[in-house]
């Protein structure tokens, strides 16, 4: 079998593409060919990415596209147009909690596109709700990570090292946990937070840093996806405070590195982590309740187990976990 993944895909930036890459990957592994269609560029690639996706997609038997809202929508537009074109089977993942927004505002297209698939992947039950109040067909399949033993790292203490890696952008609030840890770090004065992390939002948040007199606050900029579990190795608590998410890769890989994650209690999030048994949730843009958590997790004994769990909790989004479901939608 081979498999054209079509996405609008970026070497080694996480989020979508990094789901990308490791798909194509693990696929490769199973005797599959797999290959990346690139519907990311300018104005006039992208003009003309119909028909060349139309010469190389004649080669494939299945087109899997990986699409989001807004922008993001536009490789579900390109991929399943020249898959009904080229009779080849279309199955869909989609992405990214803002899709309940973006069906309300454009439902006749996103309709029209999605109902031609043979079928949607959503990757929780919070997406498959949405797709559910639009009478759209979907099978919840979750994001998958590569589990490897060697980047757990137990931590006989937690320590107040914090860390988030998200967009620096007003959706993913990093404002939020700033405000937090300035709080924070009244009561835990030896407290850290690296941020990592590029996007429009870095220069506010770095004037917010400097006018608010926020010490011991890192910023790094982008990291290229193979060096973050660098940074995760030196931290002991993951931040992560999205306004909307659906199922951050993010927070799977801080499990796997062995941190403790506090979340805003958002989207999908709360189909990956349970309050107090493998993570801790507070109300979006709640900074009160997110420093409260963070001191908890450094004080509260418990929070060793918590970690313990959430590693244990990341078996169902394995590769061979993944797999299982995948196969059946590609052949059925």
């Amino acid at each position: 079998m081979k498999v054209l993944l079509i996405s609008n895909y970026k070497k080694g930036i996480g989020g979508i593409s990094g789901q990308v890459e490791l798909l194509q990957r693990n696929l490769g592994k199973e005797g599959l060919v797999a290959d990346i269609f690139n519907t990311r560029g300018s104005l006039i690639y992208r003009l003309l990415c119909k028909r060349r996706l139309l010469g190389e997609a004649a080669d494939y038997d299945v087109l899997h596209i990986h699409c989001c809202s807004k922008a993001g929508f536009f490789p579900a537009i390109v991929g399943i147009s020249v898959g009904k074109k080229l009779s080849k089977k279309v199955v869909l993942t989609y992405h990214g909690g803002g899709a309940e927004e973006f069906f309300r505002k454009h439902t006749r297209l996103v309709k029209h596109y999605l109902l031609k698939t043979d079928a949607n992947i959503v990757l929780s039950g919070f997406l498959g709700g949405v797709l559910d109040k639009y009478q759209i067909p979907y099978t919840v399949i979750p994001n998958v990570i590569e589990l490897d033993a060697s980047r757990f790292r137990f931590r006989k203490q937690i320590k107040p090292n914090f860390i988030s890696i998200r967009t620096l952008s007003p959706l993913y609030n990093i404002e939020c946990i700033l405000r937090a840890f300035k709080k924070v770090k009244a009561q835990l004065p030896n407290a850290t937070l690296t941020i990592v992390g590029d996007g429009p939002s870095k220069e506010t948040l770095e004037r917010m840093v400097t006018e608010e007199n926020i010490q011991d606050v890192l910023f790094t900029g982008r990291v290229d996806n193979k060096e973050i579990y660098n940074y995760l190795d030196k931290a002991d608590i993951m931040l992560s405070a999205p306004r909307i998410d659906n199922m951050p890769v993010s927070l799977l890989e801080a499990f796997n590195a062995g941190l403790l994650v506090i979340s805003s209690n958002v989207g999908g999030v709360p189909y990956m982590i349970e309050e107090g048994v493998n993570g801790l949730l507070f109300s979006s843009d709640n900074d009160i309740e997110l420093a409260g958590k963070m001191i908890l997790a450094v004080n509260n004994p418990e929070s060793l187990d918590i970690i313990n769990s959430a590693h244990s909790s990341l078996v169902k989004f394995s590769w061979e976990e993944v797999w299982n479901c995948l196969q059946e939608v590609y052949l059925n």
